[in-house]
């Protein structure tokens, strides 16, 4: 599972952009993508959990991780 929350969050993320909109700042912007990206996530079966390790473990996206999941 953790390979397939990579793989979709690679993705998404070059889909959406996201890396630009983070950088604009633009916290309406991030709160409806993260939404999104959640709910995205969990339609193809992908929890929040898996798409949490999926960030922890792409060390790339770790700033993003701040951003967009919610901390437990």
């Amino acid at each position: 599972m953790k390979q397939r929350a990579e793989k979709f969050l690679d993705e998404w993320i070059e889909k959406y952009d996201l890396i630009e909109v983070c950088s604009s700042r633009d916290q309406t912007k991030v709160e409806r993508l993260a939404r999104r990206l959640i709910a995205d996530a969990e339609a193809e079966g992908i929890s929040e959990t898996d798409l949490t390790e999926a960030f922890n473990h792409d060390t790339r996206f770790s700033a993003l991780a701040d951003l967009l999941v919610p901390k437990a």
